[in-house]
């Protein structure tokens, strides 16, 4: 991970927005962004031991401790970038308990995440604060395939990446700025008051525990809820941890017309090895199917 962020960032903060992390893969990639240069301070609860109440693997910390991790991170003026240990469970919590008056916006600072993550990430990107990337947590930083971290560099230092060779579902060429997440996250994002500005944006969605019925119904309740609606192109990214791509493929040609704009698949971003970080301010373009 050397060089891998902009010559900024110089301290990343760690802290855990939901679900318990498993500590030893946090140290693992602790020590792999030590060995890239960069300061890293974990803030006091987030490697917090789990309550005796708290049993499952997405049991969540009381979301006073989150919440008290995630104001003293954006508040500390040595922090450059913050880093979210996983998703799971809260995320929202997270979002709802902060005092954002308190808050200083910091165009500056950046926040990754992916997964449940979404939800602090699309209200970051509705509420203007920091500078929102979607990518791999810092629990999987250390299992990610070797090939997108020089795609991660050129991410996050304005260099183009790509092009990817994309499938497309509805054909059109389009562009705008890049809007990431989860596909069940966006429907909770749906019915809060971020006030996320879709328009004209190109939407990167993901989908985990992707099981043919649960897919259809999380794709109806998006539509119903017109969420989408403005969005200048939409791009499916990894589909993972349930049916295989042929039972799903059915779901994905039946849905993708209903969201009026053209709709590819294919890019590598999600729950896989393979997940490249998503700046939401840089520029997307997809042309003749190729992003």
């Amino acid at each position: 991970y050397t060089g891998v962020f902009p010559a900024h960032v110089k301290t990343i903060g760690i802290f855990t927005p939901g679900s318990y992390p498993v500590v030893k893969h946090i140290m693992t990639s602790v020590r792999l962004l030590e060995k890239a240069g960069y300061k890293v301070k974990i803030y006091p609860n987030a490697l917090r031991p789990r309550e005796k109440s708290d049993v499952g693997y997405y049991a969540s910390m009381p979301a006073k401790y989150r919440i008290q991790d995630f104001e003293a991170a954006w508040n500390d003026r040595e922090i450059d970038m913050i880093l979210c240990c996983r998703g799971g469970a809260g995320t929202e919590e997270v979002v709802a308990g902060a005092d954002w008056s308190k808050l200083p916006k910091r165009p500056e600072l950046y926040l990754q995440g992916y997964s449940a993550v979404t939800s602090i990430l699309c209200a970051l990107d509705g509420k203007g604060y920091g500078r929102p990337v979607a990518g791999p947590n810092v629990s999987s930083l250390g299992a990610l395939d070797p090939g997108m971290i020089p795609l991660m560099k050129k991410m996050y230092n304005g260099e183009e990446v790509g092009p990817f060779k994309l499938t497309t579902l509805v054909s059109g060429d389009c562009s705008g700025k890049a809007l990431a997440g989860t596909l069940s996250r966006f429907n909770k994002v749906a019915k809060t008051d971020y006030n996320v500005n879709i328009k004209g944006r190109i939407v990167f969605m993901e989908s985990v525990f992707c099981k043919a019925d649960k897919f259809r119904a999380e794709l109806t309740e998006l539509c119903n809820s017109k969420f989408l609606d403005g969005a200048a192109g939409i791009v499916f990214c990894h589909l993972t941890r349930g049916d295989k791509l042929e039972v799903l493929m059915p779901i994905l040609k039946e849905f993708a017309p209903k969201f009026n704009v053209p709709v590819y698949m294919g890019f590598p971003y999600g729950h896989h090895p393979k997940n490249l970080a998503i700046d939401f301010s840089r520029n997307v373009v997809i042309t003749n199917g190729e992003l």
